[in-house]
Parts: C-alpha cells; sequence; structure tokens
C-alpha cells in the first residue's frame, strides 16, 4: 500500500493528536488487565489517502450490511479509555460507503467506556482467553451472530500460558472447521498476531512462521482464508501501553492491516448475485461522524 495511513498526517480537518506512551507490565503477562493511561487520540476521520486503494465502482455494491465478527482475546477486546482497532477500521469502512455491521456477543471494551463510543462496538474479544477456549465457545457465538466474515488475532495466551505453536496452530485450524460449519462460504482473515516487547514475547515468531502453511492447507475457493500480516513493522516500544497490548497509535496500525486485505473480500461479497438476492436490502446500523 505504500506508506500506511495511520504515519501520514490527517487532512486539516482532522484533530491533532499528542503521543503519551506509557511503558510497564505487571502480573500474569496472560491476564494482564492493566488499564491504558493518557491514551493517544488519533484524527476520529479517516485520511483521505486511504481512498487510492478502494474500486471506484462503489455503484455496483450491494447495500445489505455484511456482518463482520472480530475474535479473539484481549488486543481485540481493548482497554478504556482505548478504542480498539475496531473503532479505527469500522470508521474508515463506513466512511469509504462499505454497508458492514460488527457482530459478536460483547460490546465495548474491558474496564469502562472506550474514549469515542460512536462506532458499532460488537464483536467477540475476550481478554485472557486462549485459542482452545475459544474453539470451545465459536460454534454458540456464530450460530447467533451469523458472520460473513470473520477478523481472527489469537495465539498470544497460548503461547504466553505455556502451550506450543504446534497445539496452538490446531486449535486455530479447528476455530476455522467449526466456523465452516456453521457457514460453508465464511471468509477468515487470520492474523499473523502483532509484535511484543522483549519482555513480553512468548514466541509469537514461532507460531507466526506456521500459519502460512496453515492458511495453505486450509483455503478452499468457497471458504478463502486470507493472512493478514499484523506482525511487520509493528514496534512494542510506540504502538503498545505495556509491551503487549496496542495503544492508539497500535489500534490504529492494526486497522491499516485489517482494511488493506479486507476491502477486497467485502467487495468480492458485494458484488455477489447470490449475496444481493439472499441478504435484506439494508442501511448500515450507524452513521459516521464527518
Amino acid at each position: 500500500m505504500g506508506r500506511p495511513w495511520w504515519a501520514i498526517p490527517a487532512a486539516s480537518n482532522a484533530c491533532l493528536f499528542f503521543l503519551v506512551l506509557v511503558a510497564g507490565c505487571s502480573g500474569d503477562i496472560s491476564s494482564n488487565t492493566s488499564q491504558p493511561q493518557n491514551p493517544e487520540t488519533p484524527a476520529q476521520n479517516p485520511p483521505q489517502t486511504l481512498s487510492q486503494t478502494l474500486p471506484q465502482t462503489p455503484s455496483q455494491r450491494s447495500t445489505a450490511a455484511v456482518r463482520i465478527m472480530p475474535l479473539g482475546d484481549s488486543i481485540t477486546q481493548s482497554f478504556s479509555p482505548l478504542n480498539s482497532y475496531r473503532y479505527y477500521l469500522w470508521q474508515v469502512l463506513v466512511n469509504q460507503s462499505y454497508s458492514v455491521d460488527f457482530v459478536g456477543s460483547m460490546n465495548g471494551v474491558a474496564n469502562g467506556p472506550p474514549g469515542n463510543p460512536d462506532f458499532d462496538m460488537d464483536h467477540e474479544g475476550h481478554a485472557g482467553w486462549r485459542a482452545d477456549e475459544i474453539l470451545a465457545n465459536i460454534q454458540v457465538w456464530a450460530t447467533q451472530a451469523s458472520p460473513d466474515i470473520v477478523l481472527l488475532h489469537i495465539g498470544t495466551n497460548d503461547l504466553c500460558q505455556g502451550q506450543s505453536a504446534d497445539s496452538t496452530v490446531v486449535d486455530i485450524g479447528n476455530i476455522i472447521d467449526v466456523l465452516r460449519m456453521v457457514n460453508p462460504k465464511i471468509q477468515i482473515l487470520l492474523a499473523q498476531l502483532i509484535g511484543q516487547a522483549p519482555f513480553a514475547n512468548c514466541g509469537s515468531p514461532l507460531l507466526n512462521a506456521k500459519l502460512p502453511t496453515l492458511v495453505d492447507d486450509k483455503n478452499t475457493a468457497r471458504s478463502p482464508i486470507t493472512l493478514v500480516d499484523q506482525y511487520t513493522g509493528f514496534d512494542p516500544s510506540t504502538m503498545t501501553f505495556d509491551g503487549l497490548h496496542p495503544n492508539a497509535i497500535g489500534d490504529w496500525r492494526m486497522a491499516d492491516r485489517w482494511f488493506e486485505k479486507l476491502v477486497p473480500v467485502l467487495e468480492t461479497i458485494l458484488t455477489d448475485a447470490h449475496f444481493r438476492t439472499s441478504r435484506c436490502q439494508c442501511t448500515p446500523i450507524m452513521v459516521a461522524q464527518a
């Protein structure tokens, strides 16, 4: 994509923000629920540079809302007063005229409200959870929410709690299988884990190295899997508040990586004739603020 949009100054009508980097990590890293202090507040309006990546035929898209399930652990859920990557991703999607509905049994962020509640806050992020715990519940969640797309970032707690990269890959593969049982045409964006500070790193590079093979093995034409590199270029010294969990800059960058891979998936779904006829013609559940 060239220079990522989180690193490009926002348009003139966007808010300025200050970077307040908060370091420190205490207790068991796998269940760390320490809250960020004085989080950064990037501009709410997505920079105009994002439109360069978008197709120029929005009129050909279905207006039905695509159901997207953000799925994972505390990196998906986030902590108050941060917004999570979900806020920045939702803002950018709706501002670029994509009709989306974030789904899941969870809402908001942990330990209080997000700094900016003006987005679809539904999700399936569970702080401290491992892939095997997600696996034990995903059939119920997916049946209730009926996602068309899943954004899956999972495995950090598995590694930090002493489980192997190999067993975690097996659990992730089984999550994919169960999602397909619920929706045989589901599309999955599988993330390589974000970078972590040396004192917080439980072995994510080893797991990340195994995920491309998993994607190759599991990928099908009917239910494609897209690998999303959330690791490369993620600097935990400036993009986390504790060496492990993203701060606002980290969340913004994660949203950029999701967006880059999500747009082609959305275009495929929204221009599919079967999707047009099988889903009611709905409008987005919220309207992004100008």
